[in-house]
């Protein structure tokens, strides 16, 4: 339900247009950094499988939604964060914690809510966005246009996008860090009011994106040594109609769909020999993934209380051969049934002191039993200007597919499968949050300070073990281990001096651990997620038609695991390496131009990564490790882009 920030019982961080924009974030996963407890990451050289972490959990930990609805699929979910376009983002909405109690499964670590794009003006925008990073170019073309009718009563919005991006190599060795990038979206938004207190909503959208990375690129896939290649093409949209009877009572019945097909090659080319050209044709992949959702939300509201309920279902089919063996290929329907009931309560008048309880029940076509997910926030307004909010939330992952099982990175070709162990346990998390916020005017300077500490139990958490190999394959079991806790601080601060000047902070501080050591590595720690990390940002407007935006992202230490190919050994050496530390600044102006009433232009120029923070030890050569990668995924870039409106 629509409610102000500072009146959310539940802590909600929001990155609006405006900030979306001053990063000059060509889509979803750019637009992500800016945020407290939030690393967005590139897991691979080859193909750059990107993911979000919040609070230092995997990426499959955080539940992605699309204008609320959970239409990004495991297999979506491993390149999905990069296929979605500024042009398409209104806002984005991250709660942190466990959030299946309305949501279901996956909203463990936390959700992130992209809300698309409505129309609300009569108007037309074409942009374009040029980077270059040491000669190589990454280019964007978008356009927008928008209309209402007069009286308010519909209104609709088409968008398109185009990117193009060169590959990227480091060091030199001519296998690539940054893989070639070709993206084409195009869709549209619109409502409709035909009743008094009524809306439907209709939206569409069709991505298409081919993605390839390793070496040779000039030549066939399989004609590479080394060669990943993805090629996506994505058809989603939803059907939303809301119904307001009264002051009292309102209702929502939405459908979602997402239709996901991709053509992939994970593999290459051992020697130059008939049989290795022959087995190298048996690295092509293919799959299918249509996922569907829909349900009924009901709103009630009833003296001091907001009551919320429904149900949700959900089908998500996944047919994968991505593999060289049949024995290894995926075809799998998960099926979850979700029923939720909510109450919000105010216990005065103004608000003040507010609870929200609520349940789900979830029925999942992967589990024997249903999963219960409660939840309890509270928040009291101490003072005028200190708001204390607290929560019990909870979260399930179900054992079915996951994006890292879909995305196959090995060394020399080699392709790791994933698969689930018989009588595979759902993981479930316990979440608790504590916070004070401070937001009000000191000696006339508006000021916000937030504190929050979180701590998180992880039951029953799934771990791999190595079973055995089977020529170029690798075979992994996905088990159930004892738990993992997470516990950690995060501080919040903003500051406006003076009126076009703001500058906002966020650093966390955690700490990570499972309760087993990890097989292979000797520790406890979590892998590949920084203890102290945050970031620092700055805009001040000269005037209204020139701005300077700048940031600061600090990534502190982390442990990453390395496999080093040994010629006398028939497995890769497992190492554990602690990495650097990161600061990467980013300098960027704006300028405004009226050409006329009717035209607007608006330059933009700047420098991304101005120190060129990136990672010193790459591994090099045909042998390297394409997973042994970390910190900033983008070397210093010079960008400029246009944007012309009327």
């Amino acid at each position: 339900t629509m409610q102000l920030y500072e009146k959310a019982s539940v802590k909600t961080e929001i990155i609006p247009q405006k900030l979306i924009q001053q990063q000059s974030a060509c889509n979803l996963a750019t637009a992500l950094g800016l945020q407290t407890g939030v690393i967005v990451e590139n897991d691979c050289n080859n193909c750059n499988f990107t993911q979000v972490r919040i609070l230092g959990f995997d990426g499959k930990y955080s539940q992605i939604l699309i204008d609320g609805d959970p239409v990004m699929s495991s297999l979506g979910n491993v390149y999905g964060l990069e296929h979605y376009p500024q042009e398409m983002i209104e806002q984005i909405e991250i709660v942190k914690g466990g959030g299946s109690a309305l949501y279901g499964g996956g909203a463990v670590a936390g959700t992130i809510n992209m809300m698309t794009k409505r129309p609300g003006f009569n108007k037309t925008k074409i942009s374009y966005t040029g980077n270059s990073f040491e000669g190589i170019y990454d280019q964007q073309l978008g356009l927008i246009s928008e209309i209402i009718s007069q009286n308010n009563k519909a209104g609709f919005y088409v968008y398109g996008s185009t990117r193009n991006r060169n590959a990227y190599d480091r060091n030199g060795d001519g296998i690539t860090e940054l893989g070639m990038l070709k993206n084409q979206t195009i869709g549209f938004n619109g409502f409709i009011k035909p009743f008094y207190n009524t809306e439907l909503q209709l939206s569409f959208h069709r991505i298409s994106e081919e993605r390839r990375g390793g070496s040779e690129l000039d030549k066939p896939v399989h004609e590479s040594a080394i060669a990943e290649m993805v090629k996506h093409e994505k058809w989603g949209g939803k059907i939303r109609w809301e119904h307001k009877f009264n002051s009292q009572f309102q209702y929502k019945v939405n459908y979602a769909f997402s239709i996901l097909k991709r053509d992939s090659y994970y593999g290459g080319l051992s020697e130059d020999t008939p049989e290795a050209k022959l087995q190298a044709l048996q690295y092509y992949g293919f799959s299918d993934n249509p996922l569907h959702t829909g349900g009924l939300q009901l709103n009630y509201i009833v003296n001091n209380h907001l009551l919320t309920g429904g149900f949700q279902y959900d089908h998500d089919k996944l047919l994968d051969q991505s593999v060289s063996s049949a024995a290894y290929y995926v075809n799998e329907t998960f099926k979850n049934l979700g029923i939720f009931l909510q109450d919000e309560i105010s216990l005065d008048e103004d608000g003040h002191t507010q609870i929200v309880a609520g349940f789900r029940f979830d029925d999942h076509s992967a589990l024997k039993n249903w999963v219960i997910s409660p939840r309890l926030n509270v928040k009291i307004e101490l003072f005028e200007s200190l708001t204390l909010r607290a929560g019990f939330t909870t979260g399930f992952k179900a054992p079915q597919i996951f994006d890292e099982d879909l995305h196959i990175c090995g060394l020399e070709g080699t392709q790791k499968v994933i698969r689930n162990s018989s009588n595979l346990k759902e993981e479930k998390s316990l979440s608790y949050t504590l916070g004070f916020e401070f937001q009000d005017f000191v000696n006339d300077i508006p000021v916000i300070f937030g504190l929050t500490g979180f701590y998180t139990k992880l039951n029953d958490a799934y771990s791999e073990k190595y079973i055995n190999s089977n020529g170029t394959i690798e075979f992994w079991e996905r088990i159930n281990s004892s738990g993992a806790t997470v516990k950690g601080v995060e501080l919040d601060f903003g500051v406006k001096p003076i009126k076009d000047l703001e500058l906002r902070t966020g650093f966390t501080y955690k700490n990570n651990k499972y309760e087993d050591l990890l097989e292979d590595f000797n520790t406890k720690n979590f892998l590949r997620t920084p203890n102290l990390f945050g970031f620092a940002r700055l805009s001040y407007d000269f005037t209204k038609s020139f701005s300077v935006f700048a940031s600061l992202k600090y990534t502190g230490k982390m442990n990453v695991p390395h496999e080093i190919i040994v010629d006398y050994q028939d497995e890769p050496l497992l190492l554990l390496k602690e990495s650097d530390s990161f600061v990467e600044i980013d300098l960027s102006l704006s300028k405004k131009l009226n050409i006329s009433d009717d035209y607007e232009v608006e330059l933009n120029a700047g420098v991304k990564n101005i120190t060129d923070s990136y990672q010193k030890d790459l591994d090099f050569g045909l042998k390297r490790d394409p997973g042994y990668v970390y910190g900033p995924s983008q070397p210093r870039t010079v960008f400029v882009s246009v944007n012309l409106g009327f």
